[in-house]
C-alpha cells in the first residue's frame, strides 16, 4: 500500500531479528489530511558515521586506503554478552571546508555501539566525523524529512495493537506538503495544585489536590479539573486523581501536551506520587511510560508519540522582553489573560483556600486559569516553534530544549548533507572574546523630531557580501592579492570564490525570506495566509541572524573566531561612515549603536516643516550609504520626542504612531519592585506626551508620600532576583539568597531550585540591607507597611525603598531636567545626602 501524511515525531525501538541480533527499528508518528493517525515501521535504516585520515594527504595511494579500511573493518570490543564490531566500511566522497576528502562510512549493528566503535576508530589515527548525531535524527537527515512536513510511504499494511493504522515501510520518502492541508494537532495543556502542609509542597508529603487541563472543543477552550475528594486528602491518597489525568491523556490522544516549568516540576512532582502509588505512568502512544532524561542542562520529558513542550523554556529563551518570565506575566505579556481578568492566589493562599471550604472555588478558578493561561500561550508562541521544527529538523520537544546555537547547528547539519559537505567536529576554540559594534555615546537629555535609520539584517548580508564563511577564510600570512576580502582593522582575508557554505546557505535564506515578504503583500493583514507567512519569514529571519554569533560561539563544530571578528569590524566601519556621510548632508547624529543612527536637524535650524526635511535628509543618507555599499539602510522609526540618560541602549521615545519606546530602563527590567516601574512609566508618559517635568516631580512625591502612609499593597513592593546557583555556591550572599537562605531554614522549609526568581521584600532592622532580604512565600498576612510571618510582626522599611527604588527610578529621568535627588525630600524628613 502507499500512504501520504505528515510526519509528527520519530523514534527508535530494538527488536531482535531472526538470528537473534539486536537491531534498530525506526518508527514515524503521522497524520494524513483528513486527521487519521497512523505509525511507519522501518526497518531498513542503518546507524553510521565517517571517518577521514589526520592529513588530506594520507591517501597518496589506493593500496594506502584499502589497508586503512582493512584495519577498521577488523575493530572487537568484547563485552561478556557479545562482541561488539564493524558491521561494514564504505568508500565514500565528500567535502570538509570546501576541500574534497576520501572518507570511509563506517557502518554498525546498533546506535548504541557507535559511541565505543568510534573511539577504536579514533585509536587507528583516523578523524572521526558526525558519530554524535542521533540515529533517528541521522534518519531524518538522510531521507530529507521533515517534521510537520510530507511523507511519502510505500509497504505492507501490518497489525499493531498500539495503532488503528501500520505500515512495515519498504520505501519512505519527502513529500512537499501545503501548509494549510496540516490538520488540526490537538493540544492539551496541564498545571498540578497541592496543599502544603508546610512551606512549600514536597512529593514525599504532600499530595496532588488538583490537575486541571485545558483544550480546544471545536472554538471553544474547555476547561476540567480533577480533585481530591476531602477524604482522600485526610490520608494523603491521591491515587485516583493521577489515574483520572492519565486516562483522560490517553482517551484524548493529544499529539502535543503543554505545561509551563512543567519539566522542572509537574512531571517530576507527578512521578514521585505515581511511583508512591505504584501507577505505571503509560501516556505513550504505543502504551510505553513517560521517560524523564538525566545528566543534561535542561531537565526534560519525552512521551513516546506525542510532543511534549514545557512552555517555560521557551519563554526564557525568546521572551527577553518579559523579565519576570511567570505565567502570570507571560500570558498577559502575549495578551492571552490579563492579571486582573483571573483569580491570583500566592502558594500559601493555595493552601488556605484548601483548608477553607467557603473559599475553595476561588482555588478551583484559579486552577482552571492556569490551564487556560498555560493552553493560550501554546497557541500563541508554538506556530512559529512548529515552523523552526520544520527548518532545524528537530522534532517539536527537542527544540524547544535547544539553545539557538544548537538549532542553527542542526540546520547547518541538514545543509550539509545536501551539499555532499561533511560537518567538522569541534575545534574546542575556547573562550576568546572579541570586539563587538561601534557604540556613538547617546547625547544626554530630551530631543524632539528625531529620526532613526537602522541597517537592514547587517551581519547576515556583510557575511554573504564578503563570503565571510569557515571554508573561505585565509590566514592572514597569505592574504595577498585582489582575490581576496580584507576585513578594515582586524585584517582577516577571505576568498572572493568560490561562494562559501555559509554564503551559499544564507544567500537561498535571504532569498526565500524575501520572496515570503513578498507574498505577504498579496494577502490582507488579518488573513490566515498572512499570518502564516508572517511566521514563516521570522523563522527564516531568526536563523538567518544567528550565524554570526554562531561562528563566534566556542562549542560550534563550524566555529571559528575571526569570521566573527571580520563581520563585526566590516559593521564597525559602515556604520562610522553612517555617522559621517549623515553630517555631511546637514544631520547632526546623537547616537549610535551596532546597526542604526539617531539624528536631527542641528540646534537652530530653522525650517517651516521640521519633520519632512528631517525625513528628506535621512532618505539622502540611506540612498548613498545604499549605494556605497552592499547593505541597505533603512528608516526605521521618526519619534515626535525622545530622551537619552546618557549611557547606551538607555532612551524612551515617543514615536509618530503616539506608541511610547522603552528601552533599558528600569521599568524593563526585573529586579525593581513594581512600584518603582509604575511610577516610572508614569513619569516618562510625562515628560514624552505632556512635556511637562514639574507634574511629573510632583507625581513622584505624591507616590513616595502615598508609600510612607502605607498606601501601596505589598504586591507592589516585591523584588525579584534569580537564583543562578545553589545558595551553597554563593561566596558572597545578595538579598535574593539570604532570602532564599530564610525560606528554606523557616518552619515552611521552602526550597527555590537553581533558576527560580526569589521574590523578597526588604525589612525594617539593623545590619545590611541584604540581611534583611524577606522572602514573600513566607509572609502570612500584611496591614499596610507591617508584616506578619511566623507569629511575628516585621515592619518594611520605608527608607529603603524610598532611596534605594523610588528616587532612583524617577531621578533617572528627572535629572535631565535640573531635579536632584533632594528635590523629593518631604518637609520634616531628613535629607536625603544624611540618608547617602
Amino acid at each position: 500500500m502507499k500512504k501520504e501524511g505528515f510526519l509528527l515525531d520519530i523514534g527508535y525501538i530494538t527488536e531482535k531479528d531472526d538470528a537473534g541480533k539486536e537491531k534498530p527499528v525506526i518508527r514515524l508518528w503521522c497524520k494524513d489530511k483528513e486527521g487519521e493517525n497512523f505509525v511507519v515501521i522501518d526497518k531498513n535504516f542503518e546507524p553510521y558515521f565517517y571517518a577521514i585520515p589526520y592529513t588530506s594527504q594520507f591517501y597518496t595511494h589506493e593500496g594506502d586506503a584499502e589497508e586503512k579500511k582493512r584495519l577498521v573493518e577488523k575493530i572487537r570490543i568484547y563485552r561478556e554478552n557479545g562482541t561488539i564490531r564493524i558491521k561494514r566500511v564504505e568508500f565514500c566522497q565528500r567535502k570538509l571546508l570546501g576541500v574534497n576528502q576520501k572518507c570511509l562510512k563506517i557502518f554498525v549493528e546498533h546506535p548504541r555501539h557507535v559511541p565505543l566503535l568510534r573511539e577504536e576508530v579514533r585509536k587507528e589515527g583516523l578523524t572521526v566525523l558526525e558519530a554524535d548525531i542521533l540515529f533517528a535524527i541521522r534518519y531524518l537527515i538522510d531521507k530529507q524529512l521533515r517534521p510537520f512536513d510530507g511523507v511519502t510511504v510505500a509497504g505492507e499494511e501490518i497489525a499493531l495493537d498500539y495503532a488503528d493504522t501500520a505500515i512495515l515501510a519498504s520505501n519512505v520518502s519527502y513529500k512537499k506538503m501545503a501548509e494549510s492541508d496540516l490538520p488540526e494537532l490537538k493540544i492539551v495543556s496541564f498545571d498540578c495544585e497541592m496543599a502544603a502542609s508546610v512551606g512549600m509542597p514536597s512529593p514525599n508529603r504532600d499530595p496532588i489536590i488538583i490537575i486541571s487541563v485545558a483544550y480546544h472543543a471545536g472554538n471553544e477552550v474547555k476547561a476540567e479539573l480533577f480533585v481530591m475528594s476531602d477524604e482522600e486528602f485526610r490520608v494523603g491518597d491521591d491515587k485516583r486523581v493521577l489515574e483520572d489525568f492519565f486516562a483522560f491523556v490517553a482517551d484524548l490522544k493529544p499529539e502535543i501536551i503543554v505545561g509551563y516549568n512543567s519539566d522542572s516540576f509537574d512531571w517530576p512532582y507527578i512521578k514521585e506520587r505515581a511511583n508512591k502509588h505504584k501507577i505505571r505512568m503509560k501516556l505513550g502512544a504505543d502504551g510505553s511510560t513517560v521517560q524523564y532524561e538525566k545528566g543534561r542542562a535542561l531537565p526534560g520529558v519525552n512521551i513516546t508519540g506525542m510532543l511534549n513542550v514545557d512552555l517555560f523554556k521557551l519563554a526564557k529563551r525568546d521572551l527577553d522582553s518579559v523579565k519576570v518570565k511567570t505565567l502570570e506575566n507571560v500570558s498577559e505579556f502575549l495578551g492571552v489573560m490579563n492579571k486582573d481578568e483571573r483569580v491570583n492566589l500566592s502558594p500559601r493562599e493555595i493552601t488556605e483556600c484548601w483548608y477553607d471550604s467557603s473559599t475553595r472555588e476561588r482555588l478551583y478558578e484559579y486552577a482552571k486559569a492556569d490551564a487556560v493561561s498555560t493552553l493560550g500561550i501554546a497557541t500563541k508562541v508554538l506556530p512559529l516553534q512548529i515552523e523552526l521544527s520544520k527548518m532545524v529538523g528537530y522534532p517539536l520537544d527537542e527544540l524547544a530544549k535547544m539553545g539557538r546555537g544548537r538549532q542553527v547547528e542542526s540546520f547547518l547539519t541538514l545543509e550539509a548533507f545536501k551539499k555532499g559537505e561533511l560537518v567538522p567536529p569541534k575545534s574546542g576554540g575556547g573562550e576568546k572574546t572579541f570586539e563587538g559594534g561601534f557604540v556613538l555615546p547617546p547625547v544626554k537629555g530630551l530631543h524632539e523630531d528625531v529620526i532613526a535609520l537602522d541597517f537592514s539584517s547587517m551581519y547576515p548580508t556583510i557575511m554573504i557580501s564578503f563570503n565571510v564563511s569557515p571554508d573561505t577564510f585565509v590566514d592572514s600570512r597569505e592574504a595577498t592579492g585582489e582575490d581576496l576580502y580584507i576585513a578594515p582593522e582586524v585584517g582577516h582575508a577571505f576568498k572572493k570564490s568560490p561562494d562559501g557554505f555559509f554564503k551559499r546557505i544564507m544567500g537561498d535564506l535571504i532569498t526565500r525570506r524575501r520572496q515570503i515578504k513578498a507574498d505577504m503583500n498579496t494577502h490582507a493583514k488579518n488573513s490566515a495566509e498572512y499570518r502564516l507567512l508572517d511566521i514563516r519569514q521570522q523563522s527564516i529571519k531568526i536563523l538567518t541572524n544567528s550565524f554570526y554569533g554562531y561562528t563566534g560561539w566556542s562549542a560550534a563544530k563550524f566555529y571559528k573566531r575571526e569570521c566573527a571578528e571580520a563581520t563585526t569590524a566590516w559593521g564597525r566601519y559602515f556604520i562610522k561612515r553612517t555617522v559621517e556621510v549623515a553630517e555631511e548632508l546637514g544631520l547632526e547624529v546623537i547616537y549610535g549603536d551596532t546597526d542604526s543612527v539617531f539624528a536631527k536637524l542641528p540646534t537652530g535650524d530653522d525650517v517651516q516643516d521640521i519633520r519632512e526635511v528631517t525625513r528628506e535628509k535621512a532618505r539622502a543618507v540611506s540612498e548613498k550609504i545604499s549605494t556605497e555599499f552592499p547593505l541597505e539602510l533603512e528608516i526605521q522609526d521618526f519619534f515626535k520626542a525622545i530622551f537619552f540618560t546618557g549611557k547606551k541602549k538607555r532612551y524612551a521615545a515617543l514615536t509618530d504612531k503616539d506608541e511610547i519606546v522603552v528601552r533599558g530602563l528600569e521599568v524593563r527590567r526585573g529586579d525593581w519592585c513594581e512600584q518603582a516601574k509604575e511610577m516610572q512609566t508614569e513619569v516618562i508618559d510625562m515628560i514624552l506626551r505632556q512635556k511637562d517635568p514639574e507634574k511629573a516631580a510632583k507625581y513622584v512625591k505624591n507616590v513616595i508620600h502615598d508609600f510612607k502612609d502605607g498606601k501601596v499593597p505589598l504586591q507592589k513592593l516585591i523584588i525579584h532576583k534569580t537564583l543562578t546557583r545553589k545558595i551553597s555556591g554563593y561566596e558572597t550572599k545578595q538579598a535574593h539568597v539570604i532570602a532564599a537562605e530564610r525560606a528554606l531554614t523557616s518552619s515552611f522549609n521552602i526550597e527555590y531550585e537553581v533558576g527560580s526568581k526569589i521574590p523578597y521584600v526588604i525589612i525594617k532592622g539593623g545590619g545590611k540591607t541584604s540581611d534583611r532580604a524577606f522572602p514573600v512565600d513566607i509572609i502570612e498576612r500584611s496591614a499596610g507597611l507591617e508584616i506578619y510571618a511566623e507569629s511575628q510582626k516585621y515592619l518594611i522599611d520605608v527608607s529603603y525603598y524610598v532611596r534605594h527604588q523610588l528616587i532612583p527610578v524617577a531621578h533617572r529621568v528627572l535629572q535631565l531636567f535640573g531635579y536632584e535627588v533632594s528635590s523629593f525630600e518631604d518637609v520634616g524628613q531628613k535629607t536625603l545626602g544624611q540618608w547617602f
